[in-house]
């Protein structure tokens, strides 16, 4: 009489299908790994959006190994904290504008030089190509890794109780910037005053006239509530301002390739959307502005942009095959 399995060989065999199940499918029943994802922007911003979609691939794709958390508003600090946070691996992932990544890598300073860009396709042509793969690939050494480029628009002015038309009408105009030596630089050339504040300062330092204005694309203007403290907008154009999603160095190196693989393609993914969303929210945010009081007007852009030479030559001699290729691709 032939016999069956013994109970002993049935549950040697159970354990060894279990063990031979994919990784990412066991996940499932393990608690996930909780990655920090740090933005200084509020939950109404490009950005939590982006980050939103970018941890749902992730959680997705991974079988839900991975959940990002948002952290918004400065939770995990000031923006120039989560820099350097992500250089340490305190914080996993984040958006940064590419003023606040100029410190980080000097090499970045080059896309925020004025009025460089002629317009959004040449933005696009150049940070999805050649000069856009450099600058992710420059992060690295620096304890980062670039996954890919988006945008806020374009940088222009809200200022309390001055029209601004021509480059002279910046004088003795103090005006909160980013830190880096490219905007200080650019609005000292036109006889501005540069103060470095923090975003999450703005709003009190315009509403207490510690600063006279603010160079926030309009989306961000918006968010921000610039109607409330300030009543001009100056349409300059004179910077696009950029943006990279990014992972920790330290985060990526407990990645399988398979997950970097992930990763990588999650953030590609998500940049239509990012891009499509300012696009929408820049044309929608202008009238917006506009509705709620703040009075929009053209500028001279190529008398802004012909004051701008001191400014290239004082900054291109360190990009110069940078620079170079950008001037080519417009």
């Amino acid at each position: 009489m032939e016999r069956g399995p013994s109970r002993r060989t049935c549950l040697a065999g159970l354990a060894a299908g279990v063990l031979a199940m994919p990784y990412v499918r066991r996940a499932h029943a393990a608690d996930p790994i909780q990655l920090k994802f740090a933005t200084a922007d509020t939950a109404q911003d490009r950005s939590y959006l982006v980050g939103e979609r970018f941890g749902a691939e992730i959680a997705e794709k991974t079988g839900g190994k991975y959940r990002v958390q948002m952290y918004v508003g400065g939770a995990l600090g000031s923006t120039v904290n989560i820099g350097s946070s992500l250089q340490t691996g305190i914080v996993d992932c984040a958006i940064l504008t590419s003023g606040y990544m100029e410190s980080l890598v000097p090499t970045v300073q080059v896309i925020d030089l004025p009025f460089i860009f002629k317009d959004e396709a040449s933005v696009t042509r150049i940070l999805d190509g050649e000069v856009g793969k450099q600058l992710l690939a420059d992060m690295e050494p620096k304890g980062i890794i670039g996954l890919s480029w988006g945008w806020y628009g374009w940088r222009q002015l809200e200022v309390r109780d001055r029209a601004v038309k021509t480059p002279d009408d910046m004088r003795g105009l103090k005006i909160r910037i980013q830190p880096g030596p490219v905007f200080a630089a650019m609005f000292k050339q036109l006889g501005a005053i540069p103060i470095v504040l923090d975003g999450s300062e703005v709003y009190l330092a315009l509403s207490q006239r510690t600063v006279d204005a603010v160079d926030f694309p309009v989306p961000t203007a918006v968010t921000f509530k610039a109607y409330e403290v300030t009543n001009k907008l100056a349409l300059t154009r004179h910077v696009y301002n950029a943006g990279a999603l990014m992972a920790s160095k330290a985060l990526w190196g407990r990645l399988s390739p398979a997950e970097r693989d992930i990763f990588k393609a999650a953030a590609v993914n998500v940049q239509p959307f990012w891009r499509q969303t300012v696009a929408e929210a820049s044309t929608s945010g202008l009238e917006f502005l506009k509705a709620h009081g703040m009075e929009a007007t053209e500028t001279d852009f190529p008398a802004f942009r012909a004051k701008m030479e001191p400014v290239f030559a004082q900054f291109r001699p360190k990009y110069q095959a940078l620079f170079d290729k950008i001037m080519a691709q417009q």
